[in-house]
């Protein structure tokens, strides 16, 4: 009860803050730490998380708060509006305890790293973030890659600071979006799958030096080797919670093995019969039905969306959105025989360069375009079937 009511006054002293910041500032005792969280079970999760905590003695009352960039509201249209590239995050505040209850009980760790920021910055990033929680502008459009919990700390610490911050780690080798988020995605195949097709071009350039620090860890890496002025930025990383929870995934259904699979039963099936003249089975119709909504899907991404990690996804060269419309048509009519044609060069092109185009195709992909191919030889050059079975 008493750990209730001192954690409720000290979000009280918050929004007397909050409502005039004028009246406080930081004492000479200020602490501000750099806080990074493990990664959780769960895709929103994965990738860890970044904060920034502050202890200090204000209008007499210790508090011990966490600024964190990272809350969302759940609504009813939240996979709405995150599909649009339209998901605002938002500034919270919360006490360090609550905080660190919630990576308690999820199993997960945090690293904490004290910033060396002079008396005056440190009351400027005080400033900063109380101003920033204020209700208009507490609020941002949040962007995985360029706008987002760990970014938003990097970048309001540089802001607060009156002398240089210089990030003067150096990876051993470059990196793209892509690169950089599949040591994570290993660990869950069916997301890395989805998040690969829906992911275009963008995702395949170089990162520059501080874009890699989207990431959490990666973050708090390069605050190790970071420069304030002409000392460190920040002291060495410390332990405040063991995390419990590690990656894994021992599944054998992966997307590799199941459209591997799917292209095995499609050739036996599609093969045994053709010898009875019925060219296509409910297997290439299911087939293309699922291209033809993951090439709706990227089309969407593409063109209806506000991100702009989806744009220019080479996906479209293999995922038409036609192949939908084809399930629900006859297959004899001769406009669907010439795509066929031309669509089946496409993806044979399209398998020719497989490692020479300029995205990282998924390789789960590859059994679902041969699947199209087998389709469409079937339909484009069904002699080269009948002589197989003649032979």
């Amino acid at each position: 009860m008493k750990k209730i009511l001192l954690i409720l006054l000290s979000l009280f002293a918050l929004q007397m803050i909050a409502q005039d910041n004028k009246r406080y500032q930081a004492s000479e005792s200020a602490r501000f730490t750099l806080l990074s969280c493990t990664s959780g079970p769960d895709l929103y999760s994965i990738f860890g998380h970044t904060a920034i905590r502050y202890e200090d003695s204000l209008d007499g009352r210790w508090v011990d708060w966490v600024f964190n960039y990272g809350t969302f509201e759940f609504s009813d249209d939240f996979y709405w509006k995150f599909a649009q590239g339209k998901l605002d995050y938002k500034l919270s505040l919360e006490d360090f305890a609550n905080f660190q209850q919630e990576y308690i009980y999820s199993g997960r760790g945090i690293y904490e790293q004290e910033l060396l920021l002079s008396i005056e910055d440190k009351r400027r990033l005080f400033d900063l973030l109380v101003e920033n929680y204020e209700p208009e502008n507490r609020t941002y459009r949040y962007d995985f890659f360029y706008d987002n919990c760990a970014t938003r700390v990097r970048d309001m610490i540089r802001k607060s600071s009156s002398i240089p911050v210089e990030f003067t780690y150096v990876r051993a080798k470059e990196w793209t979006f892509r690169d950089a988020i599949q040591r994570y995605l290993d660990h869950m195949p069916w997301s890395d799958f989805g998040i690969d097709l829906a992911l275009g071009l963008p995702c395949d350039k170089v990162m520059g030096k501080e874009d890699v620090m989207f990431l959490p860890d990666s973050l708090m890496k390069d605050f190790s080797y970071a420069s304030y002025g002409n000392g460190l930025l920040a002291k060495p990383i410390a332990e405040v919670l063991p995390y419990e929870y590690e990656l894994n995934d021992n599944s054998l259904l992966t997307p590799i093995n199941v459209f591997g699979l799917l292209f095995f039963i499609q050739l036996i099936i599609g093969i045994l019969v053709f010898k009875k003249k019925l060219a296509f089975t409910p297997v290439d119709r299911f087939l293309m039905l699922a291209v033809g909504l993951v090439g709706v899907m990227v089309f969407f991404l593409w063109f209806f969306t506000d991100h702009t990690a989806t744009k220019w996804n080479l996906n479209l060269l293999w995922a038409n959105p036609i192949n939908f419309i084809l399930v629900f048509v006859s297959w004899k009519r001769n406009w669907v025989k010439t795509y066929f044609k031309w669509n089946t060069i496409l993806l044979l092109l399209l398998v020719a360069c497989w490692f020479f185009i300029p995205q990282r195709l998924h390789l789960a992909t590859l059994p679902m375009v041969l699947g199209l191919i087998f389709i469409g030889l079937r339909s484009w050059r069904p002699g080269l079937f009948a002589k197989a079975q003649r032979g």
